[in-house]
């Protein structure tokens, strides 16, 4: 005999068409699309450019080849040219693909809310995340020539990575729940894990603005000697502003203390610069002085402690609360942990070669750079639980004080 309860979840359920394989289709659709929203407006602006360059001797395929490429670069792959490789990713075009990501499956997700369909979250994500894939290695392989090829393990895996992440966005709202198997204090490290890296994040990018206020006169001075004119000198500013995030990330590796390089055997750290000749690329007038840094630019290090701290008294009492002291204890450590396998990501992402000789290492080591994170942040978390647990003992202490009897009864407890 059925209940009231499986009656109703028969009706809601009647309600709601399951989806079928021809409802995931359009996601395919979607995923081209997606591409094609930031794809071809690289490729125009590149045509454009060389067009108004009156020096180049390139041919039309070879520039549109260099726009696949770097929209191959923005999701993650390398590009072998000869003598070396370019594997550095301009960060400001990959946020821009997830966001052509997260606005394609909106789209899609509208179009099944309207026919009240079922959201299915994974198969969703997986469709347009495999679709989106494969046509970033098509695109690796039509944009091949004997000047540049790009990877394709990691054109397939980086356009896997980039999609997913812009439906994740998308259909955050429709997320099934996590199994009751996951431990608390895994849950309860999530939250601050990803809020711990955001921080981090923002404080690079906070490094790399005061840089770039202090150093406005050397900028302005390279990108005169440049003379690129009127349009070049828009598309020289468009570029290196697609590259702002990129060097957010190599401002958050110099707060955590590891530093960055800019090509080989230069390090930029709070300890002291180290630079040799640079490209000319206006931004980088803005990199400190070669020479041993002030002994208080360390300070900058208790900067990733202090956001663990704050990420941790944020979030983590938005998620699944946990008990005990050394529960939490684990938990902050998960945070550390998190933070570190996010910031090392991003490191990954932000550094690589830019060519061959010298310039075949610049950023962050993205191992270390992750390591030093996660320690820090562990470190801010773990003292936010201590002093979470000393106030929270301090406020229930009861202080007994006895008071004589003026009558010679006995005497009274006050608390």
């Amino acid at each position: 005999m059925s209940t009231p309860t499986d009656t109703s979840a028969a009706r809601r359920s009647a309600k709601v068409p399951r989806t079928t394989p021809a409802d995931l289709l359009p996601l395919l659709t979607a995923s081209v699309r997606a591409v094609l929203t930031l794809l071809v407006p690289m490729v125009v602006l590149c045509v454009l450019g060389w067009i108004a360059s009156v020096r180049s001797t390139s041919s039309l395929a070879a520039v549109a080849r260099v726009g696949a490429d770097l929209w191959l670069l923005a999701h993650g792959s390398s590009v072998a040219i000869v003598g070396g490789s370019v594997g550095i990713a301009p960060l400001g075009l990959t946020v821009l693909a997830v966001l052509s990501s997260r606005r394609a499956v909106r789209m899609w997700l509208r179009d099944q809310l309207e026919a009240e369909r079922d959201v299915p979250f994974w198969r969703g994500l997986g469709v347009f995340a495999g679709g989106y894939a494969v046509f970033a290695v098509l695109l690796a392989l039509v944009s091949r020539s004997g000047v540049g090829a790009a990877s394709l393990s990691m054109s397939l895996l980086g356009g896997f990575l980039v999609a997913a992440l812009g439906a994740l966005v998308a259909l955050w709202a429709h997320r099934p729940a996590l199994p009751a198997a996951v431990p608390a204090v895994v849950v309860a490290a999530l939250r601050p894990a990803v809020a711990a890296c955001a921080g981090l994040v923002g404080t690079g990018a906070l490094l790399v603005a005061v840089a770039l206020v202090h150093g406005r006169s050397e900028v302005l001075a390279l990108h005169e000697a440049l003379d690129p004119g009127v349009f070049g000198g828009l598309l020289l500013t468009l570029a290196q502003a697609l590259l702002l995030p990129t060097f957010a990330v190599w401002g958050l590796s110099w707060a955590t203390g590891v530093g960055f390089a800019v090509g080989t055997g230069t390090s930029v750290a709070p300890g002291g610069t180290t630079l040799d000749t640079l490209p000319t690329v206006p931004v980088l007038g803005a990199l400190p002085t070669p020479g041993v840094t002030p002994a208080w630019a360390w300070a900058v290090v208790a900067v990733p402690v202090l956001v663990g701290a704050v990420a941790w008294v944020l979030q983590s009492r938005r998620g699944r609360p946990v008990h005990g002291l050394l529960t939490r204890c684990g938990a902050a450590l998960l945070t550390g942990a998190g933070t570190g396998v996010l910031v090392a990501g991003l490191g990954f992402f932000a550094g690589g070669a830019l060519g061959h000789g010298r310039m075949a290492d610049l950023g962050p080591d993205a191992l270390l750079t992750g390591a030093a994170a996660g320690g820090e942040v562990a470190a801010g978390a773990l003292i936010a639980v201590l002093l979470g647990r000393a106030w929270t003992a301090w406020r229930g202490t009861k202080v007994v004080v006895t008071m004589p009897d003026a009558g010679g009864g006995a005497p009274r407890k006050l608390l």
